[in-house]
């Protein structure tokens, strides 16, 4: 009994010579740090999803511009038409219009993306504005 009174009187004592602090006690919130970093995680994979989208749609551009450039090619050979040279280049000037644009449309789509990646989380809005 000696013993454990001592132990809850030397706690006491500890208890009475606290330290004033002049910080202001700042308390987590666990919820809201849990429910940020969800955030933050949700808008990076929304943002490789639409890296991925972007590269997609410019292997259908480059699909679609194959496939201009292929009926280009078999035009003079399957068909016996007048102007089939005339036709020819029609299609390959449309495969070739569909694949520049669809570099040019990837590219820009990269760069807007990439820009928006700073926008994850808000407290990177202060120091990269």
């Amino acid at each position: 009994m000696g013993f454990l009174s001592k132990l809850y009187f030397w706690k006491w004592i500890k208890l009475g010579k606290k330290k004033i602090t002049t910080e202001p006690v700042v308390k987590k919130n666990k919820v809201l740090e849990t429910l940020k970093k969800d955030l933050i995680l949700r808008e990076r994979l929304a943002l490789q999803r639409t890296i991925l989208a972007n590269q997609s749609t410019f292997l259908a551009f480059l699909r679609t511009s194959m496939y201009f450039s292929i009926a280009g090619l078999s035009t003079r050979n399957l068909l016996e038409i007048e102007r089939s040279l005339l036709i020819e280049i029609v299609f390959y000037g449309t495969s070739l219009f569909i694949l520049i644009y669809g570099i040019t449309n990837f590219f820009r789509h990269k760069r807007m993306i990439s820009d928006n990646y700073k926008h994850i989380g808000d407290y990177q809005l202060e120091y990269y504005e």
